[in-house]
């Protein structure tokens, strides 16, 4: 299912950036500062792996993520989408199971993405699973206990507020975490 009920989408063609970044009040400064531990994590990490509800896969913020990273010189944060059903005949870089969870190794990142109110118990176990082998856990959700729990970063849209606004944030991180390392290197290698 790939609805923008639950913010799977990512669509914000109704409206321009400037408005939508700034529709996010003070959440935008948190989706900003998310941002920035996701681009700062390539010393502890070597690999970025993004995960979702199995009724709603990321894969629109991956694709996103994606082009962001390459536009920026960023490979680093180029991620790769684990699935709950992999489709017979599905490209390699959409062919990686969640089960990769189960035997993910300490140096990578899991970015889990869940716009529902509570976490599926499967994606929990999961991401127990590879916090105990010691991957890094960042969290997008809706206000999940459980998914505050298992993170080391976390960023909670709350659930009262309209889907859209999650949406926009998810917007703000593919947008930032790349732009910002380019901005940054800007400022420092100026003549």
């Amino acid at each position: 299912m790939h609805s923008t009920t639950y913010g799977c989408e990512m669509d914000v063609a109704e409206v321009t950036k400037s408005r939508w970044t700034k529709s996010l009040g003070s959440l935008r400064s948190d989706a900003r500062l998310f941002a920035r531990t996701l681009r700062d994590r390539s010393h502890a990490t070597s690999e970025l792996f993004v995960v979702g509800d199995p009724g709603c896969e990321p894969w629109h913020f991956a694709a996103h993520m994606t082009d962001e990273a390459i536009l920026n010189g960023r490979r680093d944060l180029v991620p790769t989408l684990l699935r709950w059903t992999v489709p017979p005949g599905a490209p390699s870089h959409l062919s990686v199971s969640v089960d990769e969870m189960l035997r993910i190794s300490s140096n990578r990142t899991i970015l889990v993405i869940n716009p529902v109110d509570s976490a599926f118990p499967e994606l929990l176990e999961r991401v127990h699973v590879a916090k105990k082998r010691g991957s890094r856990i960042m969290t997008l959700h809706r206000g999940d206990a459980e998914l505050v729990d298992l993170s080391h970063e976390t960023l909670a849209v709350n659930a009262s507020r309209p889907i859209r606004e999650f949406d926009f944030a998810q917007h703000v991180i593919t947008d930032m975490t790349p732009e910002a390392s380019r901005h940054r290197w800007h400022h420092l290698h100026r003549g």
